[in-house]
């Protein structure tokens, strides 16, 4: 089976999983928007200075190197696993200590127990972080698929009756650890590897050597990801925060969900081709290929029928976020396509290039976010999509190196999803003004008929231009049945790229 192949059928396995746990989350935001005030989401979104970290440290981090190394031995994977805990408790302690000053600078009292609980979740996701990376390392997705929503579906139950019982800002806490032990205690059950009393220092530092660059990595690219967050919730507060985080975790749903799943499987897959470059190209345009003939779409209907989809699902006291969700899909967008150059970086053993790209763009987006806030909620938003669209073909064309990719390689990946989208939005745009011209304006009838056309224009288009690669989708789904069926998803064959 080619690379591409093993790419995709792990990506229809986990996205299909990863589009119903899409679903529920957004159910389970939707809800909590309209049972919370903006304030409870603000908190939340001050408290990301910890959440960042811990899905960080937990998704990525010491397991990486699992992953990526070709021999282990059962004495890696034990030290990994001692040291792993030792890493969660520490990372833990210096959370409750900075807890404090976190509170001070924010001028937030709630924040601090926030904050110590949240903490928590890295002495929690610890326990799991070698088996999770073994399963990976297998490209196990079906079981890592199956762990995943069952926890997103408790945790989302929980954290809503806790809300209608007036839980406010603890039901968003409870959802987070909910689901961290809900994973662990079904990776414990499903992989059936178990650490024995054995640590090795030259053992954990053999893994460590790369783990601490993939860390390194983490740290900037955690400072990156909280910048804004950190300069809006100072500056502006904790109610405009909340309008601002749950606008880009609107944005970013595709993107973590669906490109993330992307990430996941191609790093182990790029990981084991890291020497054939061919491959490694072919494998990579593919990934690029499709998750834009996903994301795209989705955050093109989203821009266009913000304020519907806001007032609709969220509720008219989210209002204020109409503008920052339009102005945030751009960069969302660019940002699902680069979800993959960390697998890209890893794969080929260069983790560091990605850490220097995020230490050199730290002081800039601080600088333009600090700006934007001058202009309120619409300006960080702005100021964010700005910079990003800006710098964003630089550290592509960085990334296409790697690979052997030329940028005219790289736009004819995403020419179909780009080009089937810009013939969606002339539709739906023409439909719309064509609604309001005959005098039709409800909300539901906009978006109800809006959504349908987008789909049906999209997929015309694809037809008619791009049909093979709709084919090629439909074959591999098969693929991905049957082999589902024969319950050997997990188990792929080697061979040639085709």
């Amino acid at each position: 089976m080619s690379l591409a192949q093993k790419i995709i059928k792990g990506v229809l396995w986990t996205g299909l999983s990863k589009m119903s746990m899409q679903g529920v989350l957004f159910i389970v935001t939707a809800i909590l928007a309209r049972l919370l005030s903006k304030n409870d989401f603000g908190v939340v979104g001050m408290a990301a200075l910890i959440t960042v970290a811990i899905s960080l440290v937990n998704d990525r981090g010491l397991g990486t190197a699992v992953v990526q190394k070709k021999d282990l031995s059962e004495g890696h994977l034990s030290s990994l696993f001692w040291g792993g805990i030792a890493f969660g408790l520490m990372l833990f302690f210096t959370s409750v200590v900075a807890s404090h000053p976190l509170r001070y600078f924010f001028a937030n009292k709630l924040l601090q127990p926030v904050v110590i609980v949240l903490a928590f979740d890295f002495i929690v996701g610890s326990l799991g972080i070698v088996q999770k990376s073994l399963l990976t390392r297998q490209m196990d997705f079906k079981t890592l698929s199956i762990i995943e929503t069952s926890a997103v579906v408790i945790s989302g139950t929980v954290s809503i009756a806790i809300a209608l019982l007036g839980g406010g800002v603890w039901s968003l806490v409870a959802q987070s650890l909910v689901r961290d032990v809900i994973n662990v205690v079904l990776i414990w059950i499903y992989c059936p590897w178990r650490p024995r009393y054995h640590f090795s220092w030259p053992e954990f530092k053999e893994l460590f050597g790369f783990s601490a660059r993939v860390l390194g990595n983490d740290m900037a690219f955690y400072l990156v990801v909280n910048a804004d967050i950190t300069i809006v919730g100072k500056f502006l507060g904790a109610a405009v925060l909340g309008s601002y985080s749950l606008a880009l975790n609107v944005v970013k749903l595709p993107v973590i969900r669906l490109s993330g799943v992307v990430s996941k499987v191609t790093f182990p897959a790029f990981s084991s081709v890291q020497d054939d470059l061919t491959r490694f190209k072919r494998g990579y345009a593919k990934s690029m290929a499709y998750i834009s003939l996903i994301t795209f779409p989705l955050l093109a209907v989203m821009a266009l029928y913000a304020e519907e989809f806001i007032l609709l699902f969220f509720g008219a006291k989210w209002s204020d976020m109409v503008l920052p969700l339009i102005l945030l899909v751009p960069m969302a967008m660019l940002k699902s396509v680069g979800t993959i150059r960390g697998s890209v970086f890893m794969a080929c053993g260069k983790p560091q290039i990605e850490l220097w790209w995020n230490l050199g763009y730290l002081l800039p987006l601080a600088g333009c976010i600090y700006l934007g806030t001058y202009w309120g909620l619409v300006g960080a938003a702005s100021a964010y999509t700005s910079l990003y669209v800006v710098t964003f073909p630089i550290i592509q064309s960085i990334t296409n190196r790697q690979v052997g990719m030329s940028g005219r390689e790289f736009m004819r990946a995403l020419w179909p999803a780009a080009s089937a989208c810009a013939f969606m939005v002339a539709i739906a745009s023409l439909a719309r003004f064509a609604l309001k011209w005959v005098g039709i304006s409800g909300m539901v009838t906009i978006f109800s008929s809006g959504l349908l056309l987008c789909i049906v224009s999209y997929l015309v288009f694809l037809l008619g231009l791009h049909k093979q690669h709709l084919v090629e989708l439909v074959t591999l789904f098969k693929i991905a049945r049957d082999a589902k069926r024969a319950g050997s998803f997990g188990q792929m064959e080697e061979g040639e790229l085709s």
